[in-house]
């Protein structure tokens, strides 16, 4: 094996290692044989033609995590985390307005009371006068 060969292989094997303790230094992070190659630093045609062992060894290992790569399962947690607080926000504003749609017919039935009792007030008071003093205290004119 030359060294170029040697040096290929030693480049993959670090690939593999940071690709699956999902610490990526060139590319996606994704567990695939092109991202491998790119992590790498190589072509793709030498995992797949020159290096096959090495190719064959990482979706082996792939296969046994059965799992996503830490960033992405990081990721996908927080998705998880966002849709639940979304359901949640959503049920609250639900909520909210309901109580805003029952206040509004409250207040609006408050207000037609309001405008009823004052009119009923004020054609019982339409003829009262305010005395501001008695007619003896009066000034004369």
């Amino acid at each position: 094996m030359t060294a170029a060969e040697t040096g290929e292989r030693d480049a993959i094997r670090a690939a593999v290692d940071r690709l699956l303790d999902g610490t990526p230094l060139r590319s996606t992070g994704e567990l695939t044989i092109v991202q491998l190659a790119a992590e790498a630093g190589i072509k793709r045609w030498l995992l797949t033609h020159k290096h096959r062992d090495l190719a064959e060894q990482f979706q082996a290992r792939v296969r046994l995590l059965a799992q996503d790569p830490p960033p992405v399962a990081a990721l996908k947690k927080k998705i998880s985390e966002l849709e639940e607080d979304n359901t949640r926000l959503k049920a609250a504003d639900a909520e909210r307005q309901t109580l805003t749609e029952f206040y509004a017919h409250i207040v609006n039935e408050l207000s037609t009371e309001l405008d009823r009792i004052t009119a009923e007030r004020d054609e019982l008071l339409g003829n009262v006068h305010s005395i501001s003093l008695a007619p003896s205290r009066r000034a004369p004119n």
